[in-house]
Protein backbone atom coordinates (compact mmCIF):
# COMPACT_ATOMS: atom_id res chain seq x y z
CA UNK A 1 0.00 0.00 0.00
CA UNK A 2 1.31 3.46 -0.84
CA UNK A 3 0.89 6.17 1.62
CA UNK A 4 1.76 9.67 1.22
CA UNK A 5 1.64 11.89 4.63
CA UNK A 6 0.93 15.28 3.22
CA UNK A 7 2.60 17.77 6.18
CA UNK A 8 5.43 15.80 7.74
CA UNK A 9 5.47 17.54 11.14
CA UNK A 10 5.38 16.07 14.65
CA UNK A 11 1.95 13.87 13.62
CA UNK A 12 2.38 13.63 10.11
CA UNK A 13 6.15 12.33 10.49
CA UNK A 14 4.70 9.78 13.80
CA UNK A 15 2.34 8.42 11.38
CA UNK A 16 4.53 8.15 7.98
CA UNK A 17 7.72 6.55 10.71
CA UNK A 18 5.32 3.82 12.18
CA UNK A 19 3.31 2.94 8.88
CA UNK A 20 6.78 2.48 7.14
CA UNK A 21 8.42 0.03 9.77
CA UNK A 22 4.86 -2.19 9.25
CA UNK A 23 6.01 -2.53 5.64
CA UNK A 24 4.12 -0.23 3.66
CA UNK A 25 5.37 2.15 0.85
CA UNK A 26 5.26 5.71 2.64
CA UNK A 27 5.96 9.35 1.35
CA UNK A 28 6.40 11.97 3.96
CA UNK A 29 6.35 15.40 2.04
CA UNK A 30 6.98 18.07 3.42
CA UNK A 31 8.00 21.51 2.73
CA UNK A 32 10.58 21.51 5.28
CA UNK A 33 13.24 20.83 3.88
CA UNK A 34 15.97 20.82 6.91
CA UNK A 35 13.86 17.85 7.95
CA UNK A 36 13.13 16.43 4.34
CA UNK A 37 17.19 15.99 3.86
CA UNK A 38 17.67 14.80 7.44
CA UNK A 39 14.82 11.74 7.27
CA UNK A 40 16.45 10.46 4.05
CA UNK A 41 20.17 10.85 5.22
CA UNK A 42 19.88 9.55 8.81
CA UNK A 43 16.15 7.80 8.89
CA UNK A 44 13.47 9.43 11.18
CA UNK A 45 14.34 9.11 15.15
CA UNK A 46 10.80 8.46 17.12
CA UNK A 47 12.04 9.12 20.65
CA UNK A 48 9.17 7.83 23.51
CA UNK A 49 8.66 10.18 26.04
CA UNK A 50 7.60 7.87 28.73
CA UNK A 51 10.82 5.39 28.33
CA UNK A 52 13.37 7.39 26.47
CA UNK A 53 13.51 5.11 24.00
CA UNK A 54 14.37 6.15 20.78
CA UNK A 55 13.45 3.69 17.37
CA UNK A 56 14.71 5.04 13.91
CA UNK A 57 12.49 4.25 10.76
CA UNK A 58 13.15 4.93 7.44
CA UNK A 59 10.78 6.04 5.07
CA UNK A 60 11.24 7.96 1.98
CA UNK A 61 10.83 12.28 2.57
CA UNK A 62 10.29 14.44 -0.25
CA UNK A 63 9.56 18.21 -0.97
CA UNK A 64 8.33 16.75 -4.91
CA UNK A 65 4.88 16.76 -4.92
CA UNK A 66 5.56 14.33 -7.65
CA UNK A 67 6.27 11.80 -5.38
CA UNK A 68 2.83 11.45 -3.72
CA UNK A 69 1.61 10.69 -7.38
CA UNK A 70 -0.50 7.39 -7.65
CA UNK A 71 -1.26 6.97 -3.68
CA UNK A 72 -3.45 4.64 -2.27
CA UNK A 73 -4.13 7.04 0.88
CA UNK A 74 -3.01 10.71 2.16
CA UNK A 75 -3.33 11.80 5.00
CA UNK A 76 -3.52 14.91 5.37
CA UNK A 77 -1.66 16.48 8.37
CA UNK A 78 -0.67 20.46 7.44
CA UNK A 79 -2.37 23.21 9.26
CA UNK A 80 -6.06 23.89 8.58
CA UNK A 81 -5.06 27.23 6.79
CA UNK A 82 -3.38 25.51 4.49
CA UNK A 83 -5.85 22.63 3.57
CA UNK A 84 -7.79 24.13 0.75
CA UNK A 85 -3.48 24.83 -0.83
CA UNK A 86 -3.28 21.23 -0.67
CA UNK A 87 -6.78 20.53 -1.55
CA UNK A 88 -6.10 22.43 -5.34
CA UNK A 89 -2.24 21.03 -4.96
CA UNK A 90 -2.63 17.44 -5.05
CA UNK A 91 -6.08 16.61 -6.54
CA UNK A 92 -4.39 15.53 -10.05
CA UNK A 93 -1.65 13.07 -8.08
CA UNK A 94 -4.67 11.40 -6.96
CA UNK A 95 -6.37 8.02 -9.00
CA UNK A 96 -9.49 7.03 -9.22
CA UNK A 97 -9.05 4.74 -6.52
CA UNK A 98 -7.30 7.25 -3.74
CA UNK A 99 -8.80 8.27 -0.61
CA UNK A 100 -7.99 11.50 1.00
CA UNK A 101 -7.77 11.27 4.65
CA UNK A 102 -8.03 14.11 6.99
CA UNK A 103 -6.30 13.75 10.70
CA UNK A 104 -6.42 17.23 11.30
CA UNK A 105 -7.56 20.11 14.51
CA UNK A 106 -10.45 21.95 13.65
CA UNK A 107 -13.86 21.79 12.21
CA UNK A 108 -14.32 22.11 8.31
CA UNK A 109 -10.99 20.75 6.69
CA UNK A 110 -13.13 17.40 5.40
CA UNK A 111 -15.49 19.55 3.75
CA UNK A 112 -12.49 21.52 1.84
CA UNK A 113 -10.99 17.95 0.93
CA UNK A 114 -14.77 16.70 -0.09
CA UNK A 115 -15.03 19.63 -2.78
CA UNK A 116 -12.08 18.93 -4.19
CA UNK A 117 -11.69 14.93 -4.24
CA UNK A 118 -15.22 14.12 -3.96
CA UNK A 119 -17.20 12.33 -1.15
CA UNK A 120 -16.25 8.81 -2.26
CA UNK A 121 -12.31 9.70 -2.29
CA UNK A 122 -12.40 11.69 1.36
CA UNK A 123 -12.32 10.41 4.51
CA UNK A 124 -12.53 11.96 7.83
CA UNK A 125 -11.12 11.11 11.65
CA UNK A 126 -10.00 12.10 14.89
CA UNK A 127 -6.75 10.54 16.48
CA UNK A 128 -5.46 10.90 20.34
CA UNK A 129 -1.92 10.07 19.45
CA UNK A 130 0.65 12.59 20.59
CA UNK A 131 3.57 14.14 19.13
CA UNK A 132 6.39 17.13 19.28
CA UNK A 133 8.73 17.91 16.82
CA UNK A 134 12.28 18.30 18.03
CA UNK A 135 14.22 18.67 15.29
CA UNK A 136 14.93 18.28 11.97
CA UNK A 137 14.38 14.12 11.75
CA UNK A 138 13.39 13.77 15.09
CA UNK A 139 10.03 13.79 17.09
CA UNK A 140 9.10 12.71 20.43
CA UNK A 141 6.05 10.62 20.49
CA UNK A 142 4.20 12.01 23.56
CA UNK A 143 1.19 9.69 24.00
CA UNK A 144 -1.18 7.02 22.60
CA UNK A 145 -4.58 7.25 21.66
CA UNK A 146 -7.18 5.42 19.41
CA UNK A 147 -7.77 6.70 16.24
CA UNK A 148 -11.65 6.80 14.44
CA UNK A 149 -12.34 7.65 10.75
CA UNK A 150 -14.51 7.19 8.26
CA UNK A 151 -15.73 7.75 4.98
CA UNK A 152 -17.73 10.87 3.89
CA UNK A 153 -20.23 8.70 2.11
CA UNK A 154 -20.35 6.38 4.90
CA UNK A 155 -19.10 3.69 2.23
CA UNK A 156 -16.90 2.28 4.94
CA UNK A 157 -15.52 -0.84 3.71
CA UNK A 158 -13.26 0.41 1.15
CA UNK A 159 -11.17 1.66 4.66
CA UNK A 160 -10.76 -1.70 6.14
CA UNK A 161 -7.17 -2.12 3.97
CA UNK A 162 -6.40 1.04 5.55
CA UNK A 163 -7.21 0.68 9.07
CA UNK A 164 -5.84 -3.20 9.05
CA UNK A 165 -2.29 -1.04 8.05
CA UNK A 166 -3.01 1.16 10.82
CA UNK A 167 -3.08 -1.74 13.52
CA UNK A 168 -0.59 -2.98 12.46
CA UNK A 169 1.77 -0.46 12.62
CA UNK A 170 0.58 -0.25 16.18
CA UNK A 171 -2.38 2.42 15.88
CA UNK A 172 -5.31 1.54 18.19
CA UNK A 173 -7.58 2.06 14.85
CA UNK A 174 -11.01 1.35 14.00
CA UNK A 175 -13.86 2.26 11.64
CA UNK A 176 -16.47 5.06 13.38
CA UNK A 177 -19.63 5.90 11.27
CA UNK A 178 -20.52 8.97 13.88
CA UNK A 179 -17.47 10.98 13.03
CA UNK A 180 -18.75 14.18 13.60
CA UNK A 181 -19.58 13.52 16.88
CA UNK A 182 -16.02 12.72 17.36
CA UNK A 183 -15.00 15.82 15.81
CA UNK A 184 -17.26 18.34 17.75
CA UNK A 185 -16.01 16.90 21.25
CA UNK A 186 -12.49 17.58 20.14
CA UNK A 187 -13.64 20.71 18.92
CA UNK A 188 -15.19 22.05 22.03
CA UNK A 189 -12.19 20.79 24.45
CA UNK A 190 -9.71 23.08 21.80
CA UNK A 191 -12.15 25.98 21.71
CA UNK A 192 -12.09 26.14 25.67
CA UNK A 193 -8.30 26.37 25.56
CA UNK A 194 -6.37 27.09 22.78
CA UNK A 195 -7.19 30.43 21.92
CA UNK A 196 -6.88 31.74 25.42
CA UNK A 197 -3.57 30.27 25.92
CA UNK A 198 -2.50 32.28 22.51
CA UNK A 199 -3.70 35.34 23.84
CA UNK A 200 -2.49 35.15 27.49
CA UNK A 201 0.84 33.42 26.57
CA UNK A 202 -0.17 31.18 29.48
CA UNK A 203 0.61 27.16 29.65
CA UNK A 204 -2.75 24.95 29.34
CA UNK A 205 -2.95 24.23 32.89
CA UNK A 206 -1.59 27.75 33.85
CA UNK A 207 -5.50 28.45 32.43
CA UNK A 208 -6.69 27.12 35.81
CA UNK A 209 -4.42 29.24 37.95
CA UNK A 210 -6.58 32.37 37.25
CA UNK A 211 -10.46 32.39 38.41
CA UNK A 212 -11.28 35.09 35.07
CA UNK A 213 -9.67 32.34 32.45
CA UNK A 214 -11.76 29.81 33.95
CA UNK A 215 -15.02 31.97 33.52
CA UNK A 216 -14.03 32.46 29.95
CA UNK A 217 -13.13 29.26 29.62
CA UNK A 218 -17.19 28.30 30.38
CA UNK A 219 -18.27 31.15 28.38
CA UNK A 220 -17.00 29.72 25.49
CA UNK A 221 -17.35 25.84 26.18
CA UNK A 222 -21.06 26.90 27.21
CA UNK A 223 -21.36 28.70 23.48
CA UNK A 224 -20.28 25.35 22.00
CA UNK A 225 -22.47 23.32 23.77
CA UNK A 226 -25.14 25.42 23.01
CA UNK A 227 -24.49 25.14 19.09
CA UNK A 228 -24.29 21.20 19.43
CA UNK A 229 -27.93 20.73 21.26
CA UNK A 230 -29.37 23.59 18.69
CA UNK A 231 -27.95 21.86 15.69
CA UNK A 232 -28.46 17.73 17.23
CA UNK A 233 -24.86 16.89 17.60
CA UNK A 234 -24.10 14.56 20.93
CA UNK A 235 -21.16 15.12 22.20
CA UNK A 236 -18.76 12.22 23.74
CA UNK A 237 -19.04 12.77 26.94
CA UNK A 238 -20.82 14.57 30.08
CA UNK A 239 -19.94 17.55 31.69
CA UNK A 240 -18.22 19.32 29.10
CA UNK A 241 -16.90 22.17 30.99
CA UNK A 242 -15.28 19.47 33.33
CA UNK A 243 -13.68 17.69 30.55
CA UNK A 244 -12.43 20.32 29.59
CA UNK A 245 -10.66 21.54 32.96
CA UNK A 246 -9.37 18.36 33.11
CA UNK A 247 -7.44 18.30 29.84
CA UNK A 248 -5.61 21.65 30.89
CA UNK A 249 -4.69 19.76 34.00
CA UNK A 250 -3.79 16.48 32.31
CA UNK A 251 -1.82 18.53 29.54
CA UNK A 252 -0.60 21.37 32.12
CA UNK A 253 3.04 22.04 30.76
CA UNK A 254 2.03 21.84 26.87
CA UNK A 255 1.97 25.34 24.99
CA UNK A 256 -0.96 25.22 22.81
CA UNK A 257 -0.29 24.49 18.70
CA UNK A 258 -2.39 27.92 18.74
CA UNK A 259 0.47 29.59 21.26
CA UNK A 260 3.37 27.72 19.11
CA UNK A 261 1.15 29.77 16.29
CA UNK A 262 1.96 32.61 17.96
CA UNK A 263 5.20 32.21 19.09
CA UNK A 264 6.66 31.73 15.46
CA UNK A 265 4.13 34.51 14.37
CA UNK A 266 2.65 31.82 11.95
CA UNK A 267 -1.20 31.95 11.03
CA UNK A 268 -3.35 30.10 13.28
CA UNK A 269 -5.95 27.79 12.82
CA UNK A 270 -9.12 30.18 14.71
CA UNK A 271 -10.99 29.51 12.00
CA UNK A 272 -11.23 26.01 12.22
CA UNK A 273 -11.55 26.27 15.68
CA UNK A 274 -13.37 29.36 17.93
CA UNK A 275 -14.44 30.56 13.99
CA UNK A 276 -15.84 27.45 13.56
CA UNK A 277 -18.36 27.86 16.38
CA UNK A 278 -19.04 31.43 14.73
CA UNK A 279 -20.40 29.94 11.23
CA UNK A 280 -22.38 27.24 13.06
CA UNK A 281 -24.21 29.60 15.47
CA UNK A 282 -24.77 32.20 12.36
CA UNK A 283 -26.34 29.56 10.61
CA UNK A 284 -28.26 28.10 13.68
CA UNK A 285 -29.48 31.61 14.43
CA UNK A 286 -28.28 31.75 18.30
CA UNK A 287 -25.50 34.47 19.03
CA UNK A 288 -21.78 32.85 20.64
CA UNK A 289 -20.52 36.55 21.61
CA UNK A 290 -17.49 35.08 23.36
CA UNK A 291 -16.42 32.95 20.53
CA UNK A 292 -16.95 35.86 18.69
CA UNK A 293 -14.58 38.15 20.36
CA UNK A 294 -12.41 35.66 20.95
CA UNK A 295 -12.17 35.18 17.23
CA UNK A 296 -11.96 38.36 16.44
CA UNK A 297 -9.02 39.28 18.65
CA UNK A 298 -7.00 36.27 17.24
CA UNK A 299 -7.62 37.63 13.55
CA UNK A 300 -6.77 40.52 14.10
CA UNK A 301 -3.33 39.66 15.84
CA UNK A 302 -2.93 37.03 12.54
CA UNK A 303 -3.43 39.97 10.60
CA UNK A 304 -1.18 42.82 11.72
CA UNK A 305 1.64 40.76 11.76
CA UNK A 306 1.33 39.84 7.46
Amino acid sequence: MKISIIGAGAMGSLFGGKLSAAGNDVVLYDINKAHVEAVNKDGLKIETLATGEIEVVTPKASSDANEVNGSDIMIVFVKSTATGIIADNFKKAATDSTIVVTLQNGYGNEEILKNSFGASHTAAGVTSQGATFAGPGHIKHAGNGPTHICMSDKNNDKLKPFIQALNKAGFEADIETNIESLVWSKLVINVGINALTALSGLKNGELLDYAEMKALMKDLVDEAVAVCEKTGIKLTYDNPLEVVYSVAEKTGPNRSSMLQDFDRGSMTEIDFINNAIVRAADEAGIDVPVNRTITRLVKTIDLSRK
